[in-house]
């Protein structure tokens, strides 16, 4: 079926079809078969896709999308417990009546659909319905790719209140995680486009600066020198307008050159939760998937839900 939206309607043909429209598996969206029935809704010109799929299929999918199936078997069954977790967080959040409960992507979690490796299916098979929960409710489960040696404070990252989210560690070394340096050079023209782009800040730049940091030592604010004065910006609002690829994450110095800003930093993510790259290492030492979890989710305990 080739399908366009127009005005919140579907126009198949010359026919037009009001949303939404339900399609039953076997399906190819965008030349990828999809597992799970598919509901297709008309938003203004865009069409959104989403797809009702078994928890444990799309727990087995985000593990292979998110951690190397190569890895040892206690990260990928650490990664499987975080992702049934945050899932089933995220459903209670939005309620059975949601349009949808997660989006396929690095905002929610990384949705590899219809393509899990067998690894990744046993590590779901192997956890089957555990669930991280604080009191009776399953916990808000964040994880990143690489803290750089050092986890964020939930209450930093995601301006929670303070006590938001007891069963979390704050900022603490963590030395499962290798120190993931990286560095990017950003021209200072490229920051301004961005900036312009953003309508966040008009005016050329021509130097940059950490104005302040938050106890982990990440960036919270940044001082941004432009030729109408000095103005301030989040850390975290910068990282999004210059791009998530661009600054892997805000653990990271700045040095300027005659045209260009460079930040020399460690880690990718937001650093909270588990650490991909830290279970990984603790797991390589020989901790279970249990203890991996009880580190990076202190007030956390796991119950089997199903």
């Amino acid at each position: 079926m080739s399908a366009t939206a127009h005005q919140g309607k579907f126009q198949v043909g010359h026919s037009e079809v009001p949303p939404p429209v339900s399609l039953e598996p076997p399906v190819r969206l965008d030349g990828r078969l999809v597992s799970g029935k598919l509901t297709l809704w008309a938003d203004g010109e865009e069409i959104t896709a989403i797809e009702s799929v078994d928890l444990e299929e799309y727990v087995a999918s985000v593990v292979s999308a998110e951690v190397p199936s190569t890895w040892p078997k206690a990260a990928l069954e650490a990664q499987a417990v975080a992702a049934r977790t945050f899932a089933m967080a995220q459903k209670v959040a939005q309620g059975a009546s949601a349009r949808f409960h997660l989006r396929a992507s690095v905002l929610d979690q990384v949705y590899a659909q219809g393509a899990a490796t067998a690894a990744a299916k046993e590590a779901a098979r192997s956890t089957n319905g555990e669930v991280l929960t604080f009191g009776e409710a399953p916990i808000a489960a964040y994880f990143s790719a690489s803290c750089g040696g050092r986890s964020e404070g939930p209450e930093e990252a995601f301006r929670l209140p303070a006590g938001a989210t007891p069963y979390l560690a704050g900022a603490r070394e963590d030395d499962g995680d290798p120190e993931r340096a990286w560095t990017a050079r950003i021209p200072f023209r490229d920051i301004s486009a961005a900036l312009r782009k953003a309508r966040r800040i008009l005016a050329p730049v021509f130097a940059l600066s950490v104005a302040e940091r938050t106890p982990s030592g990440r960036a919270r604010e940044i001082a941004i020198g432009t030729s109408g004065g000095t103005r301030r910006i989040g850390a975290s609002e910068l990282r999004q307008i210059l791009g998530y690829e661009t600054l892997p994450s805000l653990l990271f110095e700045v040095r300027l050159e005659k045209d260009a800003a460079v930040f020399r930093g460690r880690g990718s993510g937001h650093g909270v939760g588990l650490c991909q790259w830290g279970a990984r290492g603790r797991a390589l030492r020989g901790a279970g998937y249990r203890a991996i979890l009880a580190h990076y989710y202190p007030g956390a305990q796991i119950r089997r839900m199903y």
